[in-house]
């Protein structure tokens, strides 16, 4: 298996291509974003309590409301990147109070790109791995974001 490449490494390969952009920063478009985005979140959490949910679905959709919300918490240093690696590795090394731990990030990730490019279903228990630590990070981002905008 090879070496998990740590964020500074991540970041720094991605910035000397100029993968990270200067991004305009709208308080107004980031309420708005954050409302909707916690809008999916809640939906989210009524499908995992369907009685035979997809979790192939479920991860996803998490997934996405994490990373929208590591998005929205990137936009406050006037950046943005489409790379979710590089999304991952910008919020460890600039928001370090928030104590992300890289391996569960870079695990998400793996999981979220070998379902979605090679066709990996996501089963219950790959869910039930992840699902109390999503919650948690989910959660210190929407924290994070909403003590930004006071």
């Amino acid at each position: 298996m090879a070496k998990l490449q740590t964020p500074k490494e991540i970041f720094e390969s991605l910035a000397r291509k100029g993968e990270y952009e200067e991004a305009h920063f709208d308080k107004n478009e980031i309420e708005k974003r954050l409302e909707m985005v916690l809008e999916d979140y809640e939906f989210n959490k009524s499908l995992s309590k369907l009685e035979n949910p997809s979790w192939r679905v479920i991860f996803n959709a998490f997934y996405d409301v994490f990373r929208e919300l590591g998005d929205i918490l990137m936009n406050f240093k006037h950046q943005k990147i489409s790379n979710h690696q590089g999304l991952f590795a910008f919020i460890v090394l600039n928001f370090k109070d928030l104590k992300f731990d890289w391996e569960f990030l870079e695990k998400i990730r793996t999981v979220r790109n070998k379902n979605k490019y090679l066709g990996m279903d996501i089963s219950k228990h790959m869910w039930k791995e992840v699902e109390m630590q999503f919650n948690l990070y989910i959660s210190a981002l929407k924290k994070e974001i909403e003590n930004k905008l006071e």
